[in-house]
């Protein structure tokens, strides 16, 4: 493994990190994934953003809404984070967002769903649900054009996007999957050379998977998305993997799994680089070619003019 010297820079940076030795597992993780914000780099400037709050049978559903302009009917991208199923937020990801509204000139919408182990599965799947509904059924009063939704999500949050893009395929446009999770084996050949990282580790992704999926869905294909067969009528998707990263054999194996559906994918392996890269792009110049890739790829499949 040769490791670029921005990506030895990111690692250098998280192995600085400290937090609260008092917090909980989870707790800890969360404050530990929140001080990842700097990787991004400075907030860009965007035209308008503004937040929202869905009730959902007693639950609240936040979400942030960036628009890049003040354009009719625009395609939109609605998003979930990531973090292993039990951390992240609408503050984790909100640096590389308004990047990607900007470089797509997409409407984002950033769903703030909850989390594992307070809320394991499936909790957080059924606030993105629902959340995709009220965009669809909102589509008007938003301003976004329903002919041009894009579900698109990171990590744990490729997990949740590919879920709801089979349960949406045929109001979905384009979907967006970044380092996806797709499986809870963690037996690939990436997961034993990369078993220790870096960034992800194995001991991880097995508490993660523990917190996230009670035993009586261990093979529920909307939590583990390799174990779906329905994948016929998928929107064109891209896929990006990095290299050196535990999670990329499993999202290789989906890439395969949807051309057997006989579906239109793009799979785009960034060398050099690790897990998390989309929201590195102070160190990490892949992170702004991932982007680039992705107005490329959404201007080839759903006009975003």
């Amino acid at each position: 493994m040769i490791l670029s010297k921005q990506v030895q820079n990111v690692l250098d940076f998280i192995q600085k990190i400290e937090i609260d030795e008092n917090l909980n597992p989870w707790e800890a993780n969360r404050a530990f994934y929140e001080k990842f914000i700097p990787l991004a780099g400075e907030k860009e400037t965007v035209f308008q953003i503004t937040e929202q709050t869905l009730s959902n049978a007693g639950n609240s559903v936040n979400l942030r809404i960036y628009r890049p302009n003040d354009d009719e009917k625009q395609p939109v991208i609605i998003y979930f984070h990531g973090g292993w199923f039990n951390a992240g937020s609408l503050e984790t990801h909100d640096t590389p967002l308004r990047q990607l509204t900007n470089a797509t000139q997409s409407t984002i919408i950033a769903v703030d769903y909850r989390l594992a182990p307070e809320y394991p599965f499936p909790a957080g799947l059924l606030d993105c649900e629902f959340a995709v509904k009220w965009v669809i059924e909102n589509a008007l009063s938003l301003n976004i054009n329903p002919e041009k939704i894009i579900i698109a999500g990171d990590s744990a949050g490729g997990a949740l996007a590919s879920s709801i893009t089979r349960k949406f395929r045929s109001k979905i446009a384009v979907q967006l999957l970044i380092y996806p999770v797709t499986s809870n084996d963690l037996k690939t050949a990436s997961w034993i050379e990369f078993q220790n990282g870096p960034l992800l580790d194995l001991k991880g992704g097995i508490q993660a998977w523990d917190w996230y999926l009670p035993k009586q869905h261990q093979d529920n294909p909307d939590a583990v998305p390799l174990l779906a067969n329905d994948l016929y009528g998928l929107p064109p998707t891209f896929i990006a993997v990095a290299e050196y990263d535990p999670l990329r054999d499993e999202a290789i194996q989906y890439v395969e799994k949807i051309k057997e559906a006989q579906g239109n994918v793009k799979l785009n392996l960034y060398k050099g680089t690790t897990h998390g890269f989309f929201q590195m792009g102070r160190f990490i110049d892949e992170s702004k070619i991932l982007m680039q890739d992705i107005a490329d790829f959404l201007n080839n499949t759903v006009s975003t003019k």
